[in-house]
């Protein structure tokens, strides 16, 4: 028997054809964003809640940042596709850490809120010259975050930058750790332009100064401290600090010109030349150890704790308080030597009864200091 093929399909063939051809042109039309993280995309019935396409760019809001670039402002701009058909607008959540400081999972900036298929966008200002950053985003009220690059805390997505302005001073000599009175080795500042060419043609007035952000001992700076450039650079060669301390730092500046700040340095304290009582003798009784410990700081000529002197330091009676003027301080805790510039006596004993005592300690090449009176009783 012969087999006839309808050439006509039938309405219910016809149908299921013209839907699929739909769907098949929905999908080249509207093709699926990936990338959202968890939630991004939903299955049948669910709403698709997410981020994707993260980028940084520069605070125009347009120029790309590579990872691992670098951003020539203290600015830039975070931004991602939102994915949230539940809702009418929602924030973008991102978080900000310097580079080698792990992620909190705390929110540090946030969007405007944003509709679904529409980019959000995230200023980021405040930021620091020369420092790197990494940062990851969500969209407020998901628990997952999104790192842009990557997890770990040392990964870096992108660095700040700054350009040196026009014309601008440089430390061409950086100052180096000396001791407290002591002249310094000569400091050059130099006036450069933008490619950190000298102006040989500048000569004005060039003022030095400790930074105000980087004097941990409260010191002055003595010395000449307003110079005449020469060729563009200015020298300081008589600069003087007594006032011993760590991570000091000079600040150089100049009419119409923005500071500059100096490497760290360090002024060591000079040779011990007296000593100061950092606790005085107190009332004791006969035979019996002063109590607290009497306590010596070791002093240079300019007051600081000489922490490199290392002779024996020795308390001697200065005035007998005994009726009979014939009391005996034990030999076994009169001498004792510094640590770091102080010497604590926890032994000192008077063998009589009497009012008035004083005592008087004294080392190699430091002067004698008398303490306080105290009492001796029974």
């Amino acid at each position: 028997m012969e087999r006839v093929l309808s050439r006509a399909p039938t309405a219910a063939v016809s149908a299921l054809l013209a839907l699929g051809l739909a769907c098949h042109l929905d999908a080249v039309l509207h093709p699926p964003t990936g990338g959202g993280g968890p939630g991004a995309g939903g299955g049948p019935g669910q709403a698709r809640v997410g981020i994707d396409q993260l980028e940084q760019v520069q605070s125009d809001s347009v120029t790309p940042i590579p990872i691992g670039g670098s951003a020539p402002a203290a600015s830039i701009v975070l931004r991602a596709l939102v994915h949230d058909t539940a809702s009418t607008g929602r924030h973008m959540e991102i978080e900000l850490q310097p580079a080698g400081t792990p992620f909190q999972d705390q929110p540090t900036g946030q969007s405007d809120p944003t509709s679904d298929g529409k980019t959000a966008y995230v200023s980021v200002t405040g930021l620091a010259d020369n420092t790197s950053y990494h940062w990851q985003a969500r969209l407020e009220g998901e628990t997952t975050w999104r790192p842009y690059s990557g997890s770990g805390a040392n990964v870096v997505d992108f660095r700040v930058a700054l350009p040196p302005p026009t014309k601008h001073l440089v430390f061409s000599q950086q100052p180096t750790s000396t001791g407290a009175g002591a002249t310094m080795a000569p400091v050059a500042v130099t006036m450069v332009d933008g490619q950190n060419s000298t102006l040989t043609s500048f000569t004005g007035n060039i003022h030095l100064d400790i930074s105000p952000n980087a004097n941990p001992g409260g010191a002055g700076l003595g010395g000449q401290q307003d110079v005449n450039a020469v060729a563009g650079v200015a020298t300081f060669s008589n600069l003087i600090m007594t006032k011993a301390g760590s991570g000091y730092r000079l600040e150089a500046t100049a009419d119409g010109i923005g500071p500059v700040t100096s490497s760290s340095f360090g002024i060591a304290p000079g040779p011990g030349n007296h000593p100061k009582f950092l606790v005085q003798p107190s009332n004791t009784k006969s035979n019996v150890a002063i109590t607290p410990p009497v306590q010596l700081a070791i002093l240079d000529v300019y007051d600081n704790v000489a922490t490199s002197y290392n002779y024996v330091v020795w308390c001697v009676m200065a005035n007998d308080g005994s009726p009979g003027k014939n009391a005996t301080l034990a030999a076994s805790g009169t001498g004792r030597a510094p640590n770091a510039g102080i010497v604590t006596y926890e032994d000192l004993r008077i063998d009589k009864v009497g009012t008035g005592y004083t005592l008087s300690c004294a080392g190699t090449s430091i002067h004698p200091e008398i303490s306080a009176p105290f009492d001796v009783t029974q």
